[in-house]
């Protein structure tokens, strides 16, 4: 009988960390309709490499945890400049989006080009 509990526990915890982990698989195409649909490329540029003002950062090919954790902390109820993101404009860009939503956008945007660095290819 313990086998059988240790092998069901077993297979249960297998079962929910593929579901934990397919929870948060990422759309590229649903986050690059979000980003036209929010308009990102209006601060950021038509490639999200070329900001309107120096202000705004290049984010296109940023890693995607930090474009994930940064638009999650723009949403945030509890903003404060202690972590950087106390911006109006962003807050109401992602007010009402869900955090599929976020994982969607940040893989889009973490897939494109970025003029910010190039790998080194001399060695």
């Amino acid at each position: 009988m313990n086998k059988s509990l240790a092998r069901i526990c077993a297979l249960s915890a297998a079962l929910a960390l593929t579901l934990l982990n397919g929870a948060h698989a990422a759309d590229l195409k649903k986050g690059q309709s979000l980003i036209a649909a929010h308009g990102c490329m209006g601060c950021h540029g038509a490639g999200l490499d070329k900001p309107v003002s120096p202000a705004y950062p290049v984010i296109a090919g940023q890693p995607e945890s930090y474009l994930f954790h940064a638009l999650q902390q723009y949403q945030s109820a509890h903003q404060t400049p202690i972590y950087g993101r106390d911006n109006a404009i962003m807050s109401g860009m992602v007010a009402t989006l869900s955090t599929q939503d976020l994982h969607d956008i940040a893989a889009y945007v973490a897939s494109l080009p970025t003029p910010l660095y190039a790998p080194d290819m001399t060695h």
